[in-house]
């Protein structure tokens, strides 16, 4: 599909995808990616993997912006955390964005596949272990954040293990296109103990910053060119479906969205392992 090609209904299409993307990588923090690049890879079985790579992020961007926006509203965002990873996370997206044309795939793909797999069925065997664990039951998930807030602060360590964390998280992501909030929010909820709300908020902020500065590496390494159409038509389902995503999540409890997280990984999985085979 090149500039000003594209049919209404291959745009009603990609809007379609773009929604569904959005509505639910929003409501469990993902950025929509992991959906984006499977529908794209049955769209063009021809297409190079940076080129997928670069339109699903471009698409990330939006969707995690959106995202963002509407969480910031709610009050959910721990920005000094969010901040803090998305900074250590740059360096890692745009080198990605800059190896993804010589990186074998296939091998990559299959044991990346089975790690996803692996942490999509921990969580839901048992979505809340840590979690629950990290602190007592609150009465909403808005003031859910406010406790752990000034924890985070007050403990640096934690803080030096979420930004290392991150920063090789978002290699991986980006290398994939999937943007980096599938495994990014397990990571805020398994291992530094965030409440499934304030993990998925925080995770659209960071995605925001990483998709973009991967979504600018992209273009001018060349490999955006020629997709604006395909990109813009997948952005508007995604600007939309995202607050319907994040209204979504104020009515699931922390559990549920795990869950539905759970399922996600286990699905990404699985399609790399059939794109590896």
């Amino acid at each position: 599909m090149d500039l000003g090609t594209l049919t209404l209904a291959e745009f009603v299409l990609l809007a379609a995808i773009g929604f569904a993307a959005g509505s639910i990588g929003t409501l469990v923090g993902a950025g929509g990616g992991f959906l984006i690049v499977p529908a794209l890879l049955l769209l063009h079985p021809d297409a190079s993997p940076a080129a997928l790579a670069s339109t699903s992020l471009a698409v990330v961007f939006f969707n995690a912006y959106s995202g963002t926006l509407a969480y910031a509203r709610m009050g959910r965002i721990d920005f000094f955390a969010a901040t803090l990873f998305a900074l250590a996370s740059l360096p890692g997206a745009v080198l990605a964005a800059l190896l993804v044309r010589d990186v074998p795939r296939g091998a990559f793909d299959g044991i990346f596949g089975l790690l996803m797999v692996a942490a999509g069925l921990a969580t839901l065997r048992d979505p809340l272990a840590r979690a629950r664990a990290s602190a007592p039951p609150r009465p909403s998930p808005e003031r859910e954040a406010e406790p752990l807030v000034t924890a985070l602060r007050d403990q640096p360590r934690r803080m030096r293990v979420g930004a290392i964390g991150s920063a090789y998280l978002s290699v991986v992501a980006t290398l994939l296109g999937i943007g980096g909030g599938i495994v990014h929010v397990p990571f805020l909820i398994r291992v530094l103990r965030f409440p499934p709300h304030l993990a998925t908020a925080t995770s659209q902020f960071v995605l925001a910053v990483t998709a973009f500065a991967a979504t600018v590496t992209h273009a001018a390494a060349g490999t955006l060119a020629g997709r604006l159409d395909e990109t813009l038509s997948l952005a508007v389902g995604v600007m939309m479906g995202a607050p319907v995503g994040a209204a979504l999540s104020t009515r699931l409890g922390g559990a549920a969205i795990v869950r539905v997280l759970g399922a996600a990984l286990c699905g990404v999985g699985v399609r790399l392992l059939l794109r590896a085979g």
